[in-house]
């Protein structure tokens, strides 16, 4: 933790574009506020963290980049696609559209996995993640248009969960 004081003390400098002692002063002392008013939330990611890394071999860090580097791809292809199937639903002469709220039955366990997957399905256009059920085993996610709820399921859990999944157990 005093690691992550220092370097939000030299974060602050930088925003502050001043290195004097008392810009570092400020910066740890709020550096440290912040990390007392989150320690539960830091540590408890720090458990998972470690938790993961021993599931996965470390020596498959080049393996991880380029899975993270095809998700953030696939992350903004699908932002696009869903930007253009959006747009050709707003412009039709008729607006015919089947909105509804659909659940999803999740593979994916973690905590970081579910938010993950849930900001994914915000950040595509014409879907909304609303909540997820207690026992972590369900999303539900409002749609609005849904012309068959069984084949966007699917798509959710084929394209997103799955490429979560491979980030993120």
């Amino acid at each position: 933790m005093l690691t992550l004081n220092f370097f939000l003390a030299i974060t602050w400098m930088t925003l502050q574009q001043s290195f004097t002692f008392s810009d570092f002063l400020v910066g740890f002392l709020l550096g440290f506020g912040i990390i007392t008013l989150s320690q539960r939330a830091i540590r408890e990611q720090v458990v998972e963290t470690v938790r993961l890394q021993r599931k996965q071999d470390i020596g498959q860090y080049p393996q991880r980049v380029w899975k993270l580097l095809s998700f953030t791809n696939f992350a903004f292809w699908s932002i696009l696609k869903a930007n253009i199937d959006v747009a050709r639903i707003l412009l039709r002469p008729r607006l015919n559209i089947n909105p509804g709220i659909i659940a999803i039955p999740l593979d994916v366990r973690s905590e970081i996995g579910i938010t993950v997957l849930s900001n994914l399905i915000t950040l595509t256009p014409g879907t909304v993640s609303m909540d997820v059920s207690a026992d972590r085993s369900t999303l539900y996610v409002h749609c609005i248009d849904i012309q068959d709820p069984d084949a966007l399921r699917d798509d959710i859990k084929q394209n997103f969960e799955r490429r979560v999944l491979e980030l993120f157990p």
